[in-house]
C-alpha cells in the first residue's frame, strides 16, 4: 500500500494559520488570499476525514484533533526547515574548525587570518585553542601544535621553526647599553612557566650559564612575559613569531641583533573524524603564509 500524504501545499497553509490563530495572517505570510488558505485547509480536512478548526466563532480556534495534529505538524516543518538551512549554509560557506595553541593563534595566526578571508570568501574558519593535547572527542578539521607529545596519534606536517632571541623595550636597551650576551647578565631577566625551555637554550647556544642570571621576574605565560618587556621591566627570551607586530612597531627591540636560536618546530595535524572538513586550501595559505 502506498504512502498515504496530505497535500504538501494544504499542510503548510495549516500550520501558519494554526500558528498564527488567523487566516489572515496565514495568507500574509504565505502571500495568498485569507479565501485561498480557508480552501487548502478545507482540501486538508476532507483528506483527513475530520475538522481541524472550529468555525462556529469569528475566532478560528483548533479542534481537539487540530491541536494534537499541529503540535506534531509544527516539529517536522522546524526540522525540515533546519535541514533546509544547514544545506544551504554549507553551499555558501565551508566552516575551517581549528585547534590551536593560544599564543601561536593570538601573535602569528589572527593578525594573518584577514588575508585568508579575502582570498578564500567562501571558507569561514572557527577557531578553538587549547595548550595541551589535541582532544580527539571535540569536532576539529585541523589543529597546529608544537609539542609531538600532544600529537593525539596524527601524522605531522611540518610548519615552520621557531626562532628565539631576547627582547626589551627600546628604552632599557639604550639604558643598559647592551653590545653583547654577556651584557645581559646584569639585567633582570624574565622568565615563562609555561616555557622553561627557552633561556637554556638560548644560554647554551652562547656559552653562557643560566645561574649567571640573578634578578629574575618569572610570569605563566609568553603574552605576560612579552608585556613586561615592553613595559620595561627586564629582558625575555621569546619565539620572534610572537613579537611581530612589537618589533615592527617599536615597542620591542632585539638589543643583540638578529641573532636567534631555533627553539621548537610547528606542525599542522588534519583530523581523521569521520565527515571532516578537508580544505586543501586552507592548509596550502597555511604553509605559504609560515614560508614567506
Amino acid at each position: 500500500m502506498p504512502p498515504r500524504l496530505p497535500p504538501l501545499n494544504a499542510l503548510r497553509a495549516f500550520v501558519a494559520a494554526a500558528r498564527h490563530s488567523s487566516f489572515r495572517l496565514a495568507a500574509e505570510e504565505l502571500s495568498v488570499t485569507p479565501g485561498a488558505v480557508s480552501r487548502q485547509i478545507r482540501t486538508l480536512e476532507d483528506f483527513l476525514g475530520t475538522p481541524l478548526f472550529d468555525r462556529s466563532q469569528r475566532q478560528v480556534r483548533l479542534t481537539e484533533v487540530g491541536a494534537r495534529y499541529f503540535t506534531r505538524m509544527a516539529d517536522l516543518f522546524s526540522e525540515i526547515q533546519q535541514a533546509t538551512e544547514t544545506i544551504l549554509d554549507a553551499s555558501l560557506r565551508q566552516t575551517i574548525r581549528l585547534d590551536c595553541i593560544p599564543t601561536f593563534a593570538m601573535h602569528w595566526l589572527l593578525p594573518r587570518l584577514p588575508r585568508f578571508q579575502q582570498a578564500f570568501p567562501d571558507l569561514e574558519v572557527s577557531l578553538s585553542t587549547a595548550p595541551g593535547p589535541i582532544d580527539t572527542t571535540q569536532r576539529f578539521d585541523y589543529a597546529i601544535r608544537r609539542d609531538p607529545a600532544h600529537f593525539a596519534g596524527l601524522k605531522p606536517l611540518p610548519l615552520m621553526a621557531e626562532h628565539c632571541a631576547p627582547v626589551c623595550s627600546p628604552a632599557l636597551a639604550e639604558m643598559a647599553s647592551i653590545r653583547t650576551p654577556a651584557d645581559l647578565t646584569g639585567q633582570t631577566i624574565i622568565t615563562i612557566r609555561a616555557r622553561t625551555d627557552l633561556w637554556p637554550a638560548w644560554c647554551t647556544a652562547q656559552g653562557l650559564e643560566l645561574q649567571a642570571f640573578r634578578s629574575r621576574m618569572e610570569v605563566d605565560h609568553t603574552y605576560f612575559a612579552i608585556q613586561a618587556a615592553e613595559d620595561g621591566l627586564g629582558v625575555a627570551v621569546v619565539p620572534l613569531l610572537f613579537v611581530e607586530r612589537s618589533l615592527s612597531t617599536g615597542r620591542l627591540t632585539t638589543p643583540l641583533g638578529a641573532g636567534t636560536v631555533v627553539s621548537g618546530h610547528y606542525y599542522l595535524l588534519e583530523s581523521r573524524q569521520r565527515g571532516h572538513t578537508e580544505a586543501p586550501q586552507f592548509r596550502d595559505w597555511l604553509i605559504a603564509q609560515a614560508g614567506a
